[in-house]
């Protein structure tokens, strides 16, 4: 996880933040929680989880689009703030209801939301912004945030339950890091590029969870990530096809 977020850093800073958001939501840190709880708790429980993912998923987009919005008037703290207040509340509301529907329902109804963000997220008015302000150690700090929640969700697992280690595996740090630092070293509109980054990549993440819900119960470990992760890659390039094409 370490040299992940560093690397996806690099290539925010290399190829842009678009590409940086697209890099990003692929599943750095939902992959690695749910092969662990797959590991330690049993295919069954991780499968378990997914219905959970999926709702985490809504909470997820709910923190991107409240980030963009409170970004637009205050500073980086005050909208991860916001954007964790909004995500956590998302959790509890549709938990309640996380039996009303199966993995199924859950993922079409995560579909909908995803495609309703995207057409309302903020538009950027600008390409790709230049760093405003450096930060010492910036890489170091995000490399020890992304590692100590992936130790703590997986550690947690058991206590947590199968419903809200979902809910909390789409835990918005890997988006949350990239989006304060952006942020505060690019302002708010380059955050903005990110996030639409991020949600451009998200149906692929969607589909790699729903393959493992599936796959997970009736195949072994390596087979079901590999296929999961083919399937993902797949969707995700196309979505940035038709992004660049229709201009979406």
């Amino acid at each position: 996880m370490p040299l992940v977020v560093a690397a996806i850093t690099m290539i925010s800073r290399k190829w842009g933040n678009t590409i940086g958001g697209i890099v990003a939501s692929l599943p750095w840190v939902a992959g690695p929680i749910i092969f662990f709880i797959a590991v330690e708790q049993g295919p069954i429980f991780a499968s378990q989880t997914i219905s959970g993912v999926m709702i985490g998923l809504i909470g997820w987009l709910t923190f991107c689009l409240a980030f963009a919005k409170i970004g637009q008037q205050y500073n980086a703290l005050v909208s991860l703030l916001g954007g964790y207040i909004t995500y956590m509340l998302t959790g509890l509301l549709l938990n309640k209801f996380i039996n009303y529907l199966d993995l199924f329902g859950w993922t079409i109804t995560t579909l909908v939301l995803m495609v309703i963000t995207y057409l309302i997220f903020p538009k950027p008015k600008l390409k790709d912004g230049l760093v405003l302000k450096t930060l010492r150690f910036d890489i170091p700090l995000r490399m020890l945030m992304m590692t100590s929640f992936v130790i703590v969700i997986t550690y947690f697992a058991q206590t947590l339950g199968p419903a809200w280690s979902g809910i909390l595996t789409p835990f918005p740090i890997m988006t949350a890091v990239l989006a304060v630092f952006t942020h505060y070293s690019q302002g708010i509109e380059a955050t903005i590029l990110i996030l639409k980054g991020l949600l451009i990549g998200i149906i692929g993440f969607m589909a790699f969870m729903y393959l493992l819900a599936i796959l997970l119960p009736t195949t072994n470990i390596a087979t079901a990530f590999l296929s999961a992760i083919s399937v993902n890659l797949a969707i995700t390039f196309a979505m940035k096809l038709v992004v660049d094409k229709w201009k979406i």
